[in-house]
Order: structure tokens, then sequence, then C-alpha cells
């Protein structure tokens, strides 16, 4: 069974996160030949005051 984990910051809207999910879903099937049913994918999703790139974090950053 792969296990795909996504990193990202809060702010994406549910829609976006299924879309994300099942264009995942889909590669994995393709290239991995498994069902669909054998893939895990898990968002793991960050506060924006816990999370920096560069050194900032990215509630300090501008968007």
């Amino acid at each position: 069974m792969p296990e795909i984990y996504v990193h990202a910051v809060k702010g994406r809207s549910l829609d976006q996160k299924r879309a994300l999910i099942k264009d995942i879903t889909d590669a994995v099937v393709k290239n991995f030949s498994v069902p669909a049913e054998a893939v895990m994918v898990e968002i793991v999703e960050s506060e924006p005051t816990a999370k920096a790139k560069g050194g900032v974090l990215f509630s300090e950053m501008r968007r």
C-alpha cells in the first residue's frame, strides 16, 4: 500500500485538498500499477506560525 504525505501550511480549501488527493492518487495508480483503493494520501498541515522558509515565518510573509 503506497503512502504519500504532503506537508503544507494551513489555508487550503477542502476542494483544493480533494483535487490534490485525486491527482496524487491517479499518478500513483498509473505509475505503481496499484488500485486506487491501495493508495493512502495524508495532508499534514502546519500553522503559519510554526513553519518558516528562509528564516521567516509563513505568518510574517506577504502573500
